[in-house]
């Protein structure tokens, strides 16, 4: 292995913060893109050119896709539709916002990782080498961005985040091998990003003029 695994997990683990921590209308194309970036080195590790291949593209498809679903959401309907940063399933924040819940679920994340990637043997990652480290702090980081999620943009990086992070595993089973599967998990993300481009694209339109004479 030409790169060492601390470099790899630094790699990882500084792209899950910033998937984690992100906000606004561009947050999982941002996420998708940071995190398939910290992870495409593991991945080549264990899958070569292919295996890196596969997260770019999936950070690549995350972008275009966005901005294509934004695209679609403006031109398409007459009406706006629902803004997906708008808080909907959490009460707005008083003492603690939602980023400082996110940060306190990142530093949890780091016991819980580790103890994964010493513990838990995946397909050519023998559980010494520590090397599972970035994928489950990443996995680990998205349920947890889905268990405190306030808006559905945040639904969206989480299952982002999880999908690339299963589809890294799953390069990690069998190398080469495993490339159909990898490629499924990692074609969550962007799908993720092209919904909420989408449901950007429809809130930010402006109602049709005829529907707002009728209302």
């Amino acid at each position: 292995m030409g790169v060492s695994a601390p470099l790899l997990s630094a790699a990882g683990v500084i792209a899950a913060v910033v998937a984690m921590m992100v906000d606004g209308r561009r947050a999982v194309a941002i996420a998708v893109a940071f995190l398939a970036a910290g992870l495409a080195p593991t991945a080549a590790t264990f899958g070569g050119a292919p295996g890196a291949a596969v997260l770019g593209a999936c950070g690549i498809a995350a972008l275009v896709l966005a901005w294509a679903g934004w695209l679609g959401g403006r031109v398409l309907p007459w009406l706006s539709g629902l803004d997906p940063t708008i808080p909907a399933f959490a009460p707005a924040a008083r003492l603690f916002g939602p980023r400082s819940a996110r940060a306190f679920g990142a530093a949890v994340a780091v016991p819980i990782a580790s103890w994964v990637s010493f513990n838990v043997p995946v397909g050519q990652v023998t559980a010494v080498e520590g090397l599972l480290f970035p994928i489950a702090y990443a996995w680990t980081c998205g349920v947890i961005r889905l268990l405190v999620a306030r808006t559905l943009e945040d639904l969206a990086v989480g299952v982002a985040m999880v999908g690339i992070a299963t589809g890294t595993a799953w390069l990690l089973r069998s190398g080469g091998d495993s490339f159909p599967g990898a490629v499924i998990a990692c074609a969550v993300a962007p799908v993720a990003a092209f919904l909420a481009g989408w449901l950007h694209g429809r809130s930010s339109r402006k109602a049709h003029p005829f529907v707002e004479a009728q209302a």
